[in-house]
């Protein structure tokens, strides 16, 4: 079936996903709120874990802060809120925990600084998103490649990478060709979202009989031992809700009598990446798929765009000091329009114009 077409809604929830640390995420976030400013949309960001240091932990140089306007609003950590160089008025109290404290809604009154920390659990951040699109047409939604479970809850995602991820620029196009290939399930025999999605892992066999297990994600050898000791000639579907991890995906491709004709349901692609090997995963998809497996989305998330850096912090002297660095800027660029069919900027030399043109915003947002 190809691509997925991004839904037409009240509010979108956009995923801004960084690929590793120092990719861009933050540049491409913020140049969207200052898009989103410009335009006079209304604004909610919030997100998955932990953001906003000003000064990487790792490398010791320089990150882009939070930097937030009056009017934007913000889902963060209670702490947050009161240690933030911002002023805001709390315009909601929610019940959402993190290790900084309950999460707060809140709008900003005066310029400054945040630390944004967001639920790390979908049905946490489900929940939050539900409170931000009674006030906005867009909620931007900070995350990575190592915490995009969560993520399955958005409409759409825009991937950050860059050289920090890889200097190698013909493997880190490969890997986001392999993102693309996972989310867009292009050249699969099946990519029909399914309508429902059981809470745990199931077996569907002929005669409409199933078998329910007492897990719901694929992460351990004693997961896909249990799928395999129930396989029957008759199965003709197993519906995975939880996180997939690619080594005992691996040992039921091995193990399985047959793979023809049997369909694989998962929940979301972000499920897919909880590993965070996105070629490694590919691969297990597309030896599915030879072996004459159906992929089937429950909740496709389609990719908007990718934003690349050419960026990354190159070791100095001794060990533990590090410099800025970057890899050859053109080279990239060519690589990965090569590679991909999605849309691709360097938000710092390019901006954010072109790219926020691409949100499909509703009523409200100025995009129908």
């Amino acid at each position: 079936m190809g691509k997925h077409s991004i839904k037409h809604i009240k509010t979108l929830r956009l995923g801004v996903i960084g690929t590793a640390k120092n990719t861009g995420k933050t540049t491409t976030l913020i140049a969207l709120m200052q898009e989103a400013q410009k335009r006079s949309i209304p604004l909610a960001v919030t997100g998955i874990g932990y953001d906003g240091e000003a000064i990487d932990n790792l490398t010791l140089l320089p990150k882009p802060r939070l930097d937030v306007f009056p009017g934007i609003q913000l889902a963060t950590a209670e702490e947050c809120v009161s240690q933030a160089t911002a002023r805001f008025k709390i315009l909601e109290k929610t019940e959402e925990e993190t290790s900084l404290g309950k999460i707060r809604i809140v709008e900003t009154i005066s310029p400054g600084r945040v630390l944004l920390v967001g639920p790390n659990k979908s049905d946490a951040l489900d929940r939050v998103l539900a409170r931000l699109e009674k006030r906005v047409p867009l909620v931007l939604i900070d995350g990575a490649l190592g915490r995009m479970v969560p993520i399955c809850v958005a409409d759409t995602v825009i991937f950050a990478t860059g050289a920090s991820r890889s200097t190698n620029i013909a493997h880190l196009a490969r890997e986001m060709k392999a993102i693309q290939g996972i989310f867009s399930l292009e050249g699969f025999e099946n990519t029909e979202p399914v309508s429902e999605m059981p809470d745990a892992i199931t077996l569907y066999y002929l005669g409409n009989r199933k078998n329910s297990l007492d897990f719901s994600s694929l992460l351990a050898k004693e997961h896909a031992q249990a799928i395999l000791s129930l396989w029957h000639k008759d199965l003709r579907q197993i519906s995975i809700p939880g996180a997939v991890a690619s080594t005992p995906l691996q040992w039921i491709i091995d193990q399985a009598p047959g793979l023809k004709n049997l369909a694989f349901h998962f929940r979301s692609p972000a499920m897919l990446l909880a590993g965070g090997k996105p070629l490694i995963v590919f691969e297990k998809l597309q030896t599915l798929a030879q072996k004459g497996a159906k992929i089937v989305y429950q909740s496709p998330l389609p990719i908007l765009a990718v934003t690349i850096n050419p960026f990354y912090p190159k070791q100095k002297g001794r060990r533990g000091l590090f410099e800025p660095a970057y890899v050859d800027e053109f080279q990239m660029i060519e690589n990965f329009l090569s590679a991909l069919s999605l849309p691709v900027y360097n938000i710092v030399k390019q901006g954010a114009e072109s790219l926020f043109d691409l949100i499909p915003l509703n009523k409200g947002g100025t995009k129908a």
